[in-house]
């Protein structure tokens, strides 16, 4: 009884191990270096070097954000296709002197993921005055 039990652990945590392995090959990655402090959904991001992750879904796209110090996860409005770039950035706008996410494009998928903006920038901004900012993103 006890072989059996100890059996079907081995096999379960090998199944697993191999879902993750599978989750992280099936993913877009990049890394990209922010100049400037900037919000993305919840979370805030300081400057310097960051890495994000888009397991492909089945349902809700969600991108893991990575830094030193923790991980993220901000999760997009919608996404569209794109065709016009084969190129992959986030686009920042500047709203109320502080910058905001609110799009990653994948050249890799043609994909661009919108987010929202926090509450008080979407107030806080008449319509049509964000500056607007592109961050490259590498190595997907």
């Amino acid at each position: 009884m006890k072989r059996k039990t100890n059996r079907m652990a081995q096999v379960a945590a090998l199944t697993v191990g191999l879902g993750l392995a599978a989750v992280s090959l099936n993913a877009q990655q990049g890394s990209f270096d922010l100049p400037v402090k900037a919000h993305w959904g919840a979370a805030v991001l300081e400057p310097g070097e960051h890495s994000l992750k888009i397991p492909i879904p089945n349902g809700q796209a969600i991108v893991y954000l990575g830094s030193n110090e923790r991980t993220e996860m901000a999760i997009p409005l919608t996404t569209e296709r794109v065709t016009e770039s084969s190129r992959s950035y986030l686009h920042l706008a500047k709203i109320n002197g502080e910058y905001y996410v609110d799009a990653f494009q994948s050249g890799l998928t043609g994909r661009r993921f919108i987010f929202p903006k926090a509450r008080n920038a979407r107030r806080a901004s008449p319509a049509g005055e964000a500056e607007a900012m592109l961050v490259r993103v590498k190595g997907e």
